[in-house]
């Protein structure tokens, strides 16, 4: 059971829907997954439904946050509704599935579940559909309600192409001058110690860039956090990993100082394209401003 939010309350029901359509496409792969559209007198209490028998009904409540007991009666509701529509539309159902298409699962993909009765509920509408003996449901037929979380692999993987589709937002004005002094003539001293920066005038440049893209940088993960959480999640973990092979693996791998911090920038850059899919321009602002909180806070040094 998911108990806490998933960050995609704030969808609309019909953002909701294409979300997870999209996902189940990637999930299910191959043309193994089919949307039934619903323009023509509904959807017949299946938004889509995969060759291997699971049957989909997406539903996210509206104006959301919810009170929890609220959320569970909205979504208890479109439950029962919808298993009633799956129920009743026999004859137009036939004609959207393969002739001797069973369905195995009948699921309600919402965005959190926040209550286990909606599990209890989905027990009552499992007894309530095999008692039906439908032509297109196996005897032993389940309603369950998913989250995203049962889709994890597709789920990132549509909402890293959607993030490089929509691209960050654009940082106008990066003002860095609340960054204390001492910080910066920490990342400068340790610049001092590298061939490709030992210049004081490139070094003073280049800490200026490294400064504007902390600031940058920092508010668009910030707003990757707000609305794609569990991406967020991830990709703070990823870089929490790098940071801690910083004083081990790194200085072993790379002694010349030029070396260490090309491959730090590299890599850095690497684990956000992998994570985020985003262009490789808004990946090298990220990278450079978290090498730049490294070089200010300790973890990242020079020989």
């Amino acid at each position: 059971m998911t108990s806490t939010m998933s960050g995609f309350e704030h969808l609309s029901g019909s953002e909701w829907q294409n979300l997870c359509v999209r996902v189940l496409h990637v999930h299910h792969g191959g043309g193994q997954f089919s949307e039934v559209p619903d323009q023509e007198g509904g959807d017949a209490g299946l938004e889509g439904y995969s060759l291997d028998g699971c049957v989909y009904q997406c539903y996210a409540p509206e104006n959301e946050p919810l009170d929890p007991g609220v959320r569970y009666e909205k979504q208890r509701r479109k439950m029962t509704t919808d298993v009633g529509k799956f129920i009743d539309n026999r004859e137009k159902i036939r004609k959207v599935v393969p002739p001797d298409y069973r369905a195995k699962m009948w699921i309600l993909l919402v965005p959190v579940i926040t209550t286990k009765r909606l599990l209890e509920h989905a027990h009552t509408q499992t007894l309530r559909l095999r008692a039906e003996a439908l032509p297109y449901a196996d005897p032993d037929i389940v309603v369950m309600p998913h989250t995203l979380r049962s889709y994890e692999e597709a789920k990132n993987r549509v909402i890293a192409r959607q993030i490089d589709r929509l691209h960050l937002p654009k940082v106008d004005h990066a003002d860095y001058g609340s960054i204390e002094d001492p910080l910066i003539q920490t990342m400068y001293g340790k610049l001092s110690r590298t061939t490709g920066f030992n210049n004081s005038d490139k070094r003073s440049r280049f800490i200026d860039r490294l400064l504007v893209n902390s600031v940058v940088g920092r508010e668009q993960r910030d707003w990757i956090r707000d609305h794609y959480s569990e991406l967020g999640v991830e990709l703070e973990d990823q870089l929490s990993d790098l940071e801690a092979r910083l004083e081990a693996q790194y200085p072993l791998d790379q002694a010349n100082p030029d070396h260490l911090l090309a491959a730090i920038l590299r890599d850095t850059e690497q684990v956000i394209t992998d994570i985020l899919n985003v262009r490789k321009s808004q990946a090298r602002v990220m990278a450079e401003g978290q090498v730049a909180q490294w070089l200010m806070h300790c973890p990242l040094d020079f020989p």
